[in-house]
């Protein structure tokens, strides 16, 4: 069944995150405090590397993009894309957001009016300014050029060089040695990559399941006890399950698509029901102030006032970001055979951005416009219900709230879905001993990770503890990440250097020979 699984590679990488989550069960307090101090130094002795080689990613991107290499197709010159364009951009967009988005569209927005940056008066109207600009930052081009960056490397690993082992080692042979590929070296690396992935993810499971336990008590009166997370959870498994059994293109770009569509349709109404103007002002003014603000919020670490503003939101969420180089570069690089260089950062960095610009604008303006009128009591909602029932309240209040708060429910259902199956499919690349040309991982071993993926979130939901402790191990993950980064950005230029100057050689080599020839008949 599993004969074509790297199966020392999986089983160790599933096995270490039950561990994990079993130590933290068994050890809550001991292992919260040495985890969540690691956590704290990264974020606060390690903030500046972070935020610039975060800068760094949008820097190489557009280097790669509008540079000598932009053109270069994955998959060479006569390749074809195997998705629509829509179907490819939805397929990135919702890896990248899952439930995320529109929870914390709502979410960022109320903390912020709170505890805002830059010394400001919490609850003010420079709060609401900031507001919105830090929360369509957090979500805008540095986090996607974060996530989509591995991908141009491992896209031209498998589609140029037609490389049928996906392991992350394999990967970044050309630096560290073929000797060391499956060395223990390599295995850490794998494993360590598989980790942050898995880790990254369970956590968003949690997030998810008590989202859609606080709307089910709102639409129906179920109180969400754990049983009912359980329930959603169990039922986020067998939905996948399913997604994952009919493959990409039948299963994952088909409900990237259905998701996106819903989720849309559902802004748009919110906009035009909404205070339609000063959603549409606020995001104006938003862009402005990011485009005015950009290398101030990149590099803002607080040394003076000592908020934590940017360890707590800008450098978490950056590092938060770099657990993802499995998920999202393995699984954007796939999509991506018979795009160039140029359509895929375009098409991820800016078009991702815009889709995120439209979500927070929409949600957090509304929720930003209830609490600056008074409208809407959310800040009274956010300390005696917790923000999963706020987020809730805020749908509920707009006009048709008990059907918008279906299809906002569905919506969460449908995303966190597309990103579950994502995160699967790009494990299970990783896993495959060998991969087909063009084709998916084997059935056997997508039905394993996603058996593995939901039981490990399962776990962490029971697990409450766990959760913390899997969440700050994520992003003690982002130091040696940024290590891995690097070394595939020197692979990838390797690779580029090399073909491409054998090309030119044997063109100008071809040019050579026909001028001869044309001279000969002469």
């Amino acid at each position: 069944m599993l004969k074509n699984a790297d199966q020392k590679l999986m089983w160790p990488a599933i096995i270490f995150v039950f561990v994990v989550m079993i130590l933290s069960a068994m050890f809550p307090e001991k292992l919260n405090t040495i985890t969540g101090a690691g956590s704290s130094f990264i974020t606060h002795e390690l903030g500046i590397l972070i935020d610039s080689v975060a800068v760094g990613c949008v820097a190489v991107l557009i280097w790669l993009a509008f540079g000598k290499y932009g053109n270069v197709r994955f998959g060479g010159e006569d390749a074809k894309p195997e998705f629509s364009f829509a179907s490819f951009a939805f397929m990135m967009f919702t890896a990248g957001v899952g439930a995320g988005l529109v929870y914390w569209a709502i979410g960022e927005p109320i903390y912020y009016m709170l505890w805002p940056p830059y010394g400001v008066e919490p609850l003010s109207a420079e709060a609401s300014t900031w507001a919105i600009t830090y929360s369509t930052y957090h979500w805008n081009i540095t986090g996607w050029a974060i996530f989509l960056l591995p991908a141009i490397p491992y896209g031209y690993y498998m589609h140029n060089r037609k490389k049928s082992n996906l392991r992350l080692s394999a990967v970044c042979a050309e630096v560290i040695g073929k000797k060391h590929e499956k060395s223990w070296l390599g295995y850490m690396i794998n494993v360590f990559a598989i980790f942050g992935t898995l880790g990254a993810f369970s956590t968003s499971m949690g997030l998810s399941a008590e989202l859609l336990g606080a709307g089910l008590q709102k639409v129906f009166g179920i109180v969400p006890t754990t049983g009912v997370k359980v329930t959603i959870v169990a039922s986020f498994i067998i939905f996948y399950i399913v997604v994952m059994t009919l493959g990409l293109k039948k299963g994952i770009s088909k409900l990237a698509d259905i998701c996106v569509y819903v989720s849309v349709a559902m802004i748009i109404f919110i906009l035009v029901v909404g205070p339609t103007s000063f959603i549409i002002n606020y995001i104006c003014d938003s862009t402005g102030m990011i485009l005015d603000n950009f290398f101030r919020m990149s590099f803002y670490t607080d040394p003076v006032h000592k908020t934590n503003f940017p360890q707590d939101w800008t450098i978490f969420y950056w590092a938060w970001y770099f657990a993802y180089l499995v998920m999202m570069g393995l699984f954007i690089a796939k999509v991506s055979k018979g795009r160039t260089i140029r359509q895929v950062i375009l098409t991820c960095v800016v078009g991702s951005s815009l889709g995120c610009m439209l979500f927070m604008g929409v949600l957090g303006g509304y929720t930003v416009d209830g609490i600056l009128t008074g409208s809407l009591p959310i800040i009274e909602w956010f300390h005696e219900k917790g923000l999963s029932a706020a987020v809730i309240e805020v749908i509920s209040s707009v006009p048709g709230g008990s059907i918008l708060l279906i299809i906002f429910l569905i919506s969460v259902y449908f995303l966190i879905t597309t990103t579950m199956s994502s995160a699967t499919y790009a494990v299970s690349l990783m896993t495959t001993k060998k991969l087909e040309k063009d084709g998916d991982p084997a059935l056997a071993i997508r039905i394993t990770w996603c058996i593995a993926v939901g039981a490990i979130s399962m776990v962490a939901l029971l697990m409450g503890g766990a959760i913390n402790t899997i969440k700050s191990m994520a992003i003690i993950s982002a130091p040696p990440m940024i290590i891995l980064y690097v070394i595939m950005f020197i692979c990838l230029i390797r690779w580029l250097k090399k073909d491409y100057t054998v090309s030119s050689n044997i063109m100008e080599h071809i040019a050579v020979e026909e001028m001869e020839t044309k001279e000969a008949d002469k």
